[in-house]
């Protein structure tokens, strides 16, 4: 059995022919690369995906892409800077042109802007997609560059700079404290009479001057007099 479309390790494929009859896409999905024994990896395009069928007691269906090889030979790598181009004009001319679906990895490929360059006229770049709903795993690689050199190990040291550095606040200190010293001798007023003095902590702990006032009428009345009211003490002449 034969299709145009096929989903595999989070990328979508199509084949060569289904992408050519739909002139409006706005993607591409025939990019193939995948790693080969002899430790290349191979880049290629997608045109034909097959499903094959084995009957017995345990049914096994797998499916495999025929893909159009670029030559690995004809390539230039970069690895320092992680960059891949090849050319679609070559052709590999082994006969393996056959993998299975689960060794496939999608890459596309995009010209150079500039082709009158003879150095970049005909050259692809390579570009690796990442699998739908999953990140890239970090590897060394992502830390060996040097900013300098892009060459090399790119790493903070784990003991941080060398040296070390103080940081003197002794002058602010100070002037805070001399701020706060700092007290207006003529803004006090000083308190002489003893019944202001007394108010003034009665006034600081919350105690209302008309009810001492009231406590004081209270000592000056004799319980024992008849015309004593407890209820209401101010009732009835005093003198």
């Amino acid at each position: 059995m034969s299709c145009n479309v096929y989903d595999i390790n989070g990328y979508r494929f199509h084949t060569t022919s289904y992408e050519q009859s739909r002139p409006h896409r706005r993607t591409t999905n025939t990019g193939v690369m995948t790693p080969g024994t002899d430790g290349k990896d191979y880049y290629g395009i997608l045109e034909e995906i097959y499903e094959l069928q084995f009957r017995g007691a345990e049914p096994f269906s797998p499916v495999i892409f025929k893909c159009r090889w670029f030559d690995p030979e004809v390539s230039r790598q970069y690895p320092h800077l992680g960059l891949v181009e090849t050319r679609q004009d070559s052709v590999y001319e082994g006969d393996d042109v056959w993998i299975v679906a689960t060794q496939a990895k999608q890459v596309y490929y995009s010209p150079y802007a500039c082709q009158t360059e003879e150095n970049l006229k005909g050259w692809y770049v390579v570009h690796t997609i990442s699998p739908h709903g999953r990140l890239p795993l970090p590897n060394d690689e992502d830390y060996n560059l040097n900013p300098e050199t892009h060459d090399g190990e790119f790493y903070q040291h784990e003991e941080g700079l060398q040296g070390s550095f103080e940081i003197d606040l002794t002058g602010l200190v100070e002037m805070e404290t001399d701020i706060e010293r700092v007290v207006d001798e003529d803004s006090r007023d000083e308190v002489e009479n003893p019944k202001d003095i007394v108010f003034l902590d009665r006034l600081h702990l919350g105690v209302d001057s008309d009810d001492e006032e009231a406590d004081e009428d209270l000592d000056m009345v004799d319980s024992d007099d008849d015309m004593y009211n407890p209820a209401n003490p101010d009732r009835g002449d005093r003198f």
